[in-house]
């Protein structure tokens, strides 16, 4: 991925999130017993399961440095509802999240540590409306298509679409070789997952971004 994609999400985003990672630093939370009461709240709301689970165990803390939020503690949490059901979830303090589908379980933790940073990063600037999904492209999608189907994907579907300021991000499914694919991105650079990739069962647009998010981490 080039270097321009990552000035144009982190120069377009960085606007949009600054006041919301304000209003929400990052707190440290000190013991593994509260990070998993955390997640365990976070499950038991009327939104989620609506039950604790059963079981619930810290697995590893990512020490990162993130754009805009500077450096945090994120919190991989295990966990197993009553159901029997199992997942993994992340706790920050203030961006709790489990990304809930069994297809999810065969995403690595690196992986899905890469697309919760992507998704914290684009989610506040979502709700607030800053980032807009329904308009009209400049032209910018078109000659990403175009460029795309040059490299030789097919039948072509456009899933989502970002704007960002005066930037654009796709979300898209294809064909390429007669293999089913998920992308997103923009002229400037892109993540493309086949459909034997776990990592095709997210939005692609939270691992794009969640590439540019993380400077840093261990």
């Amino acid at each position: 991925m080039g270097n321009r994609l990552a000035e144009v999400v982190v120069a377009t985003l960085f606007a949009s999130v600054s006041l919301a990672a304000e209003g929400q630093k990052m707190p440290t939370l000190n013991n593994d017993h509260a990070v998993e009461e955390k997640m365990a709240e976070w499950l038991a709301h009327p939104a989620e399961f609506g039950v604790r689970p059963t079981s619930i165990h810290l697995k590893h803390t990512y020490k990162a440095r993130l754009i805009t939020y500077g450096d945090v503690d994120i919190h991989l949490v295990n966990y197993t509802m009553p159901d029997g059901k199992t997942g993994r979830g992340f706790v920050n303090g203030a961006l709790t999240w489990s990304f809930e589908s069994p297809e999810v379980n065969s995403i690595n933790d690196n992986d899905l540590f890469v697309a919760y940073c992507g998704w914290a990063w684009l989610f506040p600037p979502l709700q607030q409306g800053t980032v807009q999904t329904e308009f009209e492209s400049t032209g910018e999608e078109a000659k990403y298509l175009a460029a795309k189907r040059l490299e030789g994907l097919t039948a072509i579907e456009v899933t989502t679409r970002y704007k960002i300021r005066t930037s654009e991000l796709i979300e898209f499914r294809a064909m390429r070789r007669g293999v089913p694919v998920k992308g997103a991105g923009d002229t400037n650079g892109d993540v493309i997952f086949e459909a034997s990739d776990p990592r095709y069962n997210l939005p692609s647009i939270y691992f794009l971004l969640g590439r540019q998010v993380i400077e840093s981490v261990h």
